[in-house]
Formats: C-alpha cells, structure tokens, sequence
C-alpha cells in the first residue's frame, strides 16, 4: 500500500492477489467501467465513467483529458500514481478528487488490475471507477464528530481543574468563557430570582457587546430563564423556528436573537435554585451527549460559584476585621505627614498579621512602627491586634524603642506557651524628634527602612537589628542614632511588598526604592497609592502589605 498525499495507490502482485483484495467501498456507488493502454494513452469506457469525471457522453477518450479534470491538489500524485501503474502488472487502487462544479468536488476511486502484452510488459489496464463522495462524507462526518467529542471532553477536563484553582466569582467566569467556543456558545450568564426579580450576577462573552446584552434580559431571555427555573429541567432551543413553535407569543423577537439558547437550572447545596443562560449564534442539536456535557459543566460552574461566594462572604469579613484593628482616619502628628496603607493579598482566603501605627509620644516625638506577623489566618490577626496594643502601650510609657521591643518581645514569647500554635513576628520601631530630626531606629527581624532626602536618591537604611519577636525571650536590639533634614522621607514597608516580584525581594526592593523617587515633594497619598497600584497590577499581591511613608516637615510649616 502506498499513500501519496490524499492519493492512496495499492499494488498487488499477481502471484499475490486475492479475490476479495478489491471489495467496494459501500455496498451501494455509482461505478462505470474502463480501460486504459498505456502504450497509446487511449481510455475506453462507458457513459457513467465519462459523467464521473464531468466529461460530456461524446467527450474525448485519452488519458491526458482524464487527467485534465482531477482537482489540482491530487494531480501531481494521480501522476506519480499513473507511473507507478506503467512499470509492472499487478492490482491496483486510486483515490482522487475531480471538480464537480458549484465549488465543489467529487471523491473517486479507481480499481483495476494491470495486464501483461505479448512481450511480458504492461500493457493495459482495466477496472472500474466508483463515486466515494457519500463514503467520504460520512467518515468526515464521523472523524469531526469523533473529534468535537474528545475538544469537549478536554475541555471539561480543563474547565474541572480551572474550577477548581479559581477562587474569586471573576476567576470562575474567566474559566467558563475560555470553553464557551468548545460548545459553539457565544455567552453565558448566571441569573438568579430575588422575589419578583430576575438579577444576573455573573456574566462572559466573546465581545462587550454580547456580555452587555445579557445584563439587561429581554422578554425572550426571562422567559427561557422562568420556564427552567419553573420545570427544573433544560429549556434547549435549538433554532429560532423552534424558538417561535414552542414559545409563538416570543416570534417577533426570534430576529435578530442568536440562533440557538440553552437555560440550564443550578441549584446549590442548600437547594437554593437560579439558572444559567447560554446563548449560540448558530443553530444546534443539542444531541444527547452534547446536552450530557453542558448539564455536567453547568452543574460544575454552579459549585464553584457557591464556593466562590463563600469565599468573598468570608473574606471581606475577615479583611474588614483585620482594618478594624489598624489605626482608623489620616495618621496626624506635629511636624510630620504621614501616609500610610493596608492592602489585602489578592489571592488566598486568610488574611495576614501586617500592621502599621503612628504614636505620638510623651517627649513630644513620635514612633513609626510597622510589623509582620507570621501566617496568614485569624490567629495571625489576633495576634497582630494584642501586639500592635503593647507596642502602643509600652511607648506611651515613654520606653525608648529598644526597650518597647524587648517587652513586647518578652510578651509574645509568653503567648508562645504552646509550640504548636507558637507564632513569631517582625517589626521595625523609629522614635522621631520633630524638632531637631534626631532618629533612634531598631529592628526586629523587620526588612530595614528606606531614606529619601531632597538631593539623594532613595536608599536603604544600614539598620544592624536582632532576631524577630517571639523567639528567644533575652533578646537584645541595638539602637541605631542618625539625623535626617527637613523634607527628607522615611518609608517603611512588610515583604509582601518587596517579595511581590516573583518573589525575589532584591528585585523587590529595587521596584520599591525606584517608586520613591520624588516623594521629598510629591503627594505622599499618591506615592503609596502608586506603589501598591503598580505592583498589583504587574504582579499580583500574594501577601498581604502594610506600607508607611513619614516626611518630616520643614521648620516654616511646609511638608
């Protein structure tokens, strides 16, 4: 056998061939009879060849013509097939296309067998020529069917583990409208009912325009929607004529609706029902195991968007519950203007122990402090919550920033009873003197501030600190002393923010230091708002950020 592009010639020696070697195709074909010498080129056959080939009844009786009308594709092959053919006696097979006209074109198979002259050579052939076109079609028929099946079941693979990463309602439809094509749909909306109402709550589309049109349902759409929710069953409407025959008072808006619409029913684990509308440009079957596919897709896109919701539910709660513990309003104190910002990790379900404060101390100073606390769960939180109150209190005292850290060091190390639970915590302390820019720093394990001042560009502070809070109960901090001028900035941050940079926190910091130029002058509001806006958008936050930037007025009052 030997396959020549859509050209497919066997040979079969003589001495080697078998009478059921050339079975027909299908069990009913047109066929005409030939016979072709090959010395001469002259072809002799009846009207049903000559017709095959769209060759008039009277039409010429050579190969070359023969030739003349196979598809320009196949014509090289046909050739090589022909001199194949020429070279030995033996059985042979051709598949070929000729142009049927309309743009379109014939399948034709060629079957005959070579025989000998009287010198032994090739001489003639003689066969039959049958129309495949039908065979054809059905095995085209059948490997696209064989293929949209195994499309839609590596879709659902595909939608299943999408589903099952995506955490947030936009993920999920994200996921849903990567599939839409695999099921010839051009939309989707999630619509529950809220009494009288119907509402959309999710919604994808291949356009604007499509996603647009399902926020707002017509007649056509509600009623699809209230008779699935009605029956609990599919509403598959196939085409428009089906759309008119099983709803008639809906005919005038049939054009120019898409073609085809699918209102599935979800219900969720507490038996709450809503619906999924599905909209086609094109008419549809809906063939049983189509229809099997898209309940099952349906039935997956409705658990996850309950777990979504779930999800959001729980982690605004817990998001507005670690900003309750934050410092509420603008951060003020004399001399100094302060910005500072919270940011929730854009991902994961628990929140974090990040947190900043400003205190206004006894001498007439005040502390900035930023800390970390380790994890990311509402124990984090609280935790952050009691440490965040001591290191306020102990400052209050008068204490000076070694010997608040020390403290609160001593307290979370007492909280740390149980090794199982034990928690630690970074932080960084600055005690500020408005008045003359004196500066004690320490650090606890805490990434170290940064400095920006009118004429040098933004860097990290040589800050020697000790071991993270919560560890060893007799640790020590030094305190490092340096003055900064007016106008100079310090800017103090967790590694949620210098580790955003796939994680790298050299790069991380870069980023940082690079987006505080400029911040001796400009709007510190913006400057934080900026430094978190651009790494979220370039890297997403897989952690939580606390960030405080402090720049210490000049002496006329001007910041």
């Amino acid at each position: 056998m030997h396959d020549v592009g859509s050209v497919r010639t066997a040979a079969f020696r003589e001495e080697e061939s078998d009478p059921s070697a050339f079975q027909a195709s299908a069990s009913i074909v047109q066929a005409g009879f030939f016979c072709w010498e090959i010395a001469t080129g002259e072809v002799s056959c009846d009207p049903i060849t000559l017709a095959l080939h769209g060759m008039p009844a009277s039409g010429p009786s050579d190969i070359s013509s023969f030739l003349a009308a196979v598809h320009e594709s196949d014509l090289a092959d046909v050739r090589d097939a022909l001199g194949l053919i020429a070279e030995s006696c033996g059985n042979y097979q051709i598949e070929y296309r000729v142009t049927a006209g309309h743009g379109r074109h014939r399948s034709l198979e060629a079957r005959g067998r070579v025989l000998p002259g009287a010198d032994g050579l090739p001489a003639r052939m003689v066969g039959v020529v049958m129309d495949t076109t039908a065979v054809h079609e059905r095995h085209e028929a059948e490997r696209r069917r064989l293929y949209e099946r195994a499309t839609r079941e590596r879709w659902m693979r595909e939608l299943t583990a999408a589903l099952a990463a995506a955490v947030t309602v936009k993920d999920i439809m994200a996921a849903a409208q990567a599939g839409l094509r695999t099921f010839g749909a051009d939309a989707l909306a999630v619509i529950t009912p809220e009494g009288d109402r119907l509402t959309v709550v999710a919604s994808c589309a291949d356009d604007a325009q499509g996603e647009d049109s399902l926020r707002v349902l017509d007649a056509m759409a509600r009623t699809l929607v209230e008779e699935s929710l009605a029956r609990r069953a599919p509403v598959l409407i196939g085409s428009a004529d089906a759309l008119i025959t099983g709803f008639p008072h809906l005919a005038p808006l049939a054009q120019p609706a898409p073609q085809a619409w699918a209102a599935l029913p979800l219900t969720d684990s507490r038996g709450r029902i809503s619906s999924c509308l599905v909209s086609f440009p094109e008419p549809q079957e809906f063939l049983h195991e189509e229809r099997a596919l898209l309940v099952a897709a349906m039935g997956l896109l409705a658990q996850s968007l309950e777990r979504a919701g779930m999800y959001e539910s729980e982690h605004a709660l817990a998001t507005e519950l670690q900003r309750g513990m934050l410092p509420r309003g603008p951060l003020t104190v004399p001399g100094v203007t302060i910005a500072a910002r919270y940011q929730a990790a854009t991902s994961g379900m628990w929140i974090g122990g990040d947190w900043y404060d400003a205190i206004s101390l006894p001498d007439g100073g005040v502390a900035l402090v930023i800390g970390d606390v380790q994890g990311h769960s509402v124990h984090a939180a609280s935790l952050m919550g009691r440490l965040r109150t001591a290191v306020h209190a102990y400052a209050n005292e008068g204490h000076p920033p070694a010997a608040v850290l020390e403290r609160t060091n001593r307290l979370l190390t007492e909280l740390n009873s149980d090794p199982d639970s034990a928690l630690f915590a970074t932080c960084c302390y600055m005690a500020l003197n408005p008045s003359d820019g004196t500066l004690l720093v320490c650090r606890a394990g805490h990434p170290s501030p940064a400095l920006i001042t009118p004429r040098r560009p933004p860097r990290l502070l040589d800050v020697p600190g000790g071991l993270p809070l919560g560890i060893d109960r007799e640790q020590r901090y030094p305190t490092t002393r340096l003055r900064i001028t007016p106008g100079s900035v310090l800017a103090l941050t967790t590694d949620g923010l210098l580790e955003a940079v796939n994680k790298d926190i050299d790069q991380g910091t870069e980023r940082f230091l690079q987006g505080l130029r400029g911040a001796p002058t400009a709007d510190l509001e913006i400057v934080v708002d900026d430094l978190l806006a651009s790494t979220r958008k370039a890297h997403g936050l897989g952690d939580d950020v606390a960030l405080l930037l402090a720049r210490l007025n000049r002496p006329d009052g001007r910041s």
